[in-house]
């Protein structure tokens, strides 16, 4: 069983691999900074049209083909982000692929590990 972090980092990479039917580049990256932590997803899939991309994280959007996606994944992932005192948010560019960033406050002070 997976814990709700887990599952946003899991989803993320389920729609990665998902918008790369053909192959692609996955990669995943992860900083520290003073006060926070960012964990990005991003793959050189088929992206997102710009007309779209403010919609991703709504309810029951979705580019998937009829039967492949409820449109819940996405939002789901906000509200656990939201829920941990987090920030997500999606850059793409049509026909290059994606890139999600999540922001999750850092629980260890800089320097005390």
């Amino acid at each position: 069983m997976s814990t709700p972090s887990q599952q946003v980092f899991v989803n993320l990479i389920l729609n990665a691999i998902a918008a790369m039917p053909n192959g692609g580049t996955l990669r995943l990256r992860l900083r520290r900074n003073a006060d926070e932590v960012v964990v990005q997803v991003e793959d050189t899939g088929c992206g997102i049209p710009d007309a779209d991309i403010g919609k991703v994280f709504d309810p029951f959007y979705t580019t998937a083909m009829s039967g492949k996606g409820t449109g819940l994944g996405l939002s789901i992932c906000y509200a656990i982000v939201k829920e941990h005192r987090g920030a997500i948010e999606a850059q793409s560019q049509y026909g290059k692929g994606s890139t999600f960033s999540v922001r999750l406050p850092a629980l260890v002070e800089a320097g005390s590990f």
